[in-house]
């Protein structure tokens, strides 16, 4: 199941995120989401590039961190948005 671009999600920390971009690669299923203010208007700087997975029916985001990690899936993004 994927997650809509310009959907708003919560995470776990009650953090609010708007749904930017999605993009897969090697059957797995990446997305770069922007923290939203309080009064769900506008972006905070504050951006991050989440990996999705499922357990028992749920869905669960966990935050892609790491050069390494970071240099290879950024760029899918980017040349998505191209």
């Amino acid at each position: 199941m994927k997650i809509e671009i310009n959907k708003i999600i919560t995470l776990g920390n009650n953090e609010k995120y708007l749904v930017i971009a999605y993009v897969e690669n090697n059957n797995k299923d990446y997305y770069y989401i922007a923290e939203i203010d309080e009064f769900g208007k506008d972006i905070k700087d504050n951006y991050k590039i989440m990996l999705k997975t499922e357990k028992d029916g749920k869905i669960f985001l966990d935050e892609v961190v790491g050069e390494t990690n970071l240099k290879t899936v950024l760029p899918l993004f980017v040349k998505n948005m191209v």
